[in-house]
């Protein structure tokens, strides 16, 4: 199962050492991508965040419907490489 951690701190970043080693820095109202549940087991940092109202663990069920799943993937910042730039506009030679 995933899980998603949010940081419910309303000041500062707040930085979460998962089980694999891994950090992860949530800025203040932020969560972090799908991660697996094995990312925040037996995890003493994680427990102690949880209990003192620092951070939610928000349990993600692998059957989400279609349209929630592509909720999240609107959220990804995408490329478009095809795209060109604007020009620049400057002030020489403009009367």
């Amino acid at each position: 199962m995933a899980v998603r951690i949010r940081n419910l701190a309303v000041a500062g970043p707040l930085y979460v050492r998962l089980t694999s080693g891994r950090s992860v820095r949530l800025s203040p109202g932020g969560a972090t991508e799908e991660l697996e549940d094995v990312e925040i087991a037996g995890n003493a940092k994680i427990d102690r965040l949880r209990e003192s109202g620092l951070i939610d663990v928000e349990q993600i069920p692998e059957d989400r419907p279609a349209a929630e799943q592509a909720e999240d993937q609107q959220h990804e910042p995408e490329e478009q490489a095809d795209e060109k730039p604007a020009p620049r506009r400057t002030a020489r030679g403009q009367k």
